[in-house]
């Protein structure tokens, strides 16, 4: 049976749970990438703004682990907010061979600013569920990601 692919291709009774993750992460991304694209920021950037907001200091390996993101996005997101002055690198003290990554206060603010934005676009996602659908899906994801890192460590 053929694909048909439209802009609005919407999933089939046949696509398995894991091809809806996909669809909906894709679909996520998308919903979000034109909102930040207005303040010339990427999806990769503000993964890494979100994590050294939220944890203060993180190496990209952290980073990278945490979203299981592809190392070249966030060495390139690293990268461009470094050279923007969002982000500063400092040597960890525990261990030499890592570097930490922690916000400036050009990062806070971009990252302060970005937030509303991100909030109402979580609520807006989130608006077709109820309580407790949102609380089974966020169950179920948190046990499928533990079974994947199982999996793949």
């Amino acid at each position: 049976m053929p694909i048909v692919v439209t802009s609005a291709a919407q999933p089939g009774p046949d696509d398995h749970v894991l091809t809806l993750c996909h669809m909906l992460a894709n679909r996520i991304g998308k919903a979000f990438a034109t909102e930040l694209e207005s303040q010339d920021m990427t999806v990769a950037e503000w993964r890494v703004l979100l994590t050294l907001a939220q944890h203060q200091n993180a190496s990209g390996q952290e980073i990278t682990g945490r979203w299981a993101m592809d190392k070249m996005a966030v060495n390139r997101a690293i990268k461009n907010l470094e050279r923007g002055g969002h982000i500063k690198k400092k040597r960890s003290k525990a261990d030499r061979r890592t570097i930490n990554l922690q916000l400036t206060a050009r990062g806070r603010k971009i990252y302060d600013d970005l937030l509303p934005m991100a909030n109402d676009r979580y609520h807006a996602l989130l608006s077709g569920l109820d309580k407790k659908e949102e609380q089974q899906l966020r169950q179920a994801l948190l046990k499928m990601i533990a079974h994947t890192d199982s999996l793949i460590d």
